[in-house]
């Protein structure tokens, strides 16, 4: 019996401890059936205090870790191969070859041999679930069930990119104005510093007394010279309680709720989690999976537990006889357009389809949205300088 450290996520909360097991298989068994959500899972070496296995990716042999980009370009290849006719083993050593001394050899290089032993590849998958969740597994089983698995993967490959995609346009939305904002504070300091105090010292010698916003801005700048030290102390106080605060159940259940209702980037944020839901939806609905199950996969993977709640609150009463379509209508902040095409798909028994389009509008919109962020920022930045500025000229 081997011990085995952990980290994860079970109920939303964070967890970690140690497990004690035959094998790391059977640990991933034993705690996938506590429900917990593994992040890093590694053998306890009674030797050693530690182990080499750290971080929410796993390293599989080296410093470096397996990335989420990775995972995809391998199920991309998976899938390209697997459609020019490569059988599943030899289409994992061929992958694995192409790095040759990577971390993503080494794992690729386990499937290839549990493929060998004859180990279906969904339960090979399995064996690594930091990297391959529930959704990926289901569409694995239901592509070797169906004989279909080139297809699957394909939809995966398309599903992961398109994700990824979308994950870019939302850091470079919110990346770019933190930038701004950033060289914004650090100009307001260098003028409450030194330009702002040389303005007091001309208007003594003058004999004037200082116009009512420079003197506002001086006061302020005197107060932050003075409290600078207590003013980063609140201020970081402030950022650990409300880092702790969204870690927990509660707490991420209102601030994902808050980030949705906010004025401007409220929008926003509803496209984002709403895209990522209606994809997901729509590629497991294609793949044979049930609505209900399709739709609280769906839920679970679009980023916001206030969407993945209200989800949930509407299949339960779709588990009672109500279309999906009116179980969201008590939800208005789900939007229309996917509430009526749902509507439109279950009349037509096409909600896939309905929810790929879905999700396409949606990346569309938030291209756009990335689009107008980034041309209109600077103006507005060049415009809040010029006023400050002139508070202290005026």
């Amino acid at each position: 019996v081997a011990s085995f450290q952990y980290k994860g996520r079970r109920d939303g909360k964070h967890c970690d401890g140690t497990v004690e097991a035959e094998d790391r298989k059977q640990a991933i068994t034993m705690l996938n059936g506590q429900g917990v959500q593994l992040q890093q899972l590694s053998e306890v070496d009674s030797n050693k205090s530690g182990s080499s296995e750290g971080g929410i990716s796993l390293s599989l042999g080296g410093s470096k870790k397996v990335k989420p980009r990775d995972i995809t370009i391998l199920t991309r290849q998976m899938a390209t191969l697997l459609e020019a006719g490569f059988p599943l083993s030899r289409a994992l050593e061929f992958v694995s070859r192409q790095d040759s001394s990577g971390p993503m050899s080494e794992m690729v290089g386990d499937l290839s041999r549990a493929i060998q032993q004859g180990r279906d590849f969904s339960q090979a998958l399995a064996d690594y679930p930091q990297y391959f969740g529930g959704i990926y597994l289901s569409m694995i089983r239901a592509g070797e069930t169906g004989g279909i698995l080139a297809i699957m993967l394909d939809r995966l490959a398309e599903m992961r990119e398109a994700d990824e995609a979308l994950n870019d346009r939302f850091k470079s939305a919110m990346t770019y104005p933190a930038l701004m904002l950033g060289a914004m504070v650090i100009a307001l300091g260098v003028m409450f510093a030194y330009v702002v105090p040389q303005f007091a010292t001309m208007f003594e010698d003058m004999g004037r007394a200082l116009p009512g916003p420079t003197q506002i801005l001086l006061n302020v700048g005197n107060f932050a010279q003075t409290w600078w030290l207590a003013i980063i102390v609140v201020l970081v106080v402030i950022g650990a309680s409300f880092r702790a605060w969204t870690k927990t159940v509660a707490g991420a259940y209102q601030y994902d709720r808050m980030r949705l209702e906010m004025p401007l980037i409220g929008g926003f944020m509803i496209q984002f989690a709403v895209a990522r839901l209606a994809r997901t939806a729509g590629t497991l609905l294609e793949s044979g999976v049930n609505m209900v199950d399709a739709f609280a996969s769906a839920g679970d993977v679009s980023g916001n537990l206030y969407i993945s709640e209200i989800m949930k609150r509407a299949l339960a009463d779709v588990r009672q006889g109500k279309p999906l379509a009116v179980a969201l209508s008590s939800a208005p902040i789900m939007p229309v357009l996917l509430r009526e095409m749902i509507a439109l798909g279950e009349e037509s028994g096409q909600v896939g389809p309905m929810m790929k389009r879905v999700a396409e509008v949606y990346d569309r919109q938030t291209r756009e949205i990335v689009s107008g962020i980034t041309s209109i920022i600077e103006p507005f930045m060049v415009l809040f300088m010029g006023a400050v500025v002139g508070m202290v000229v005026i």
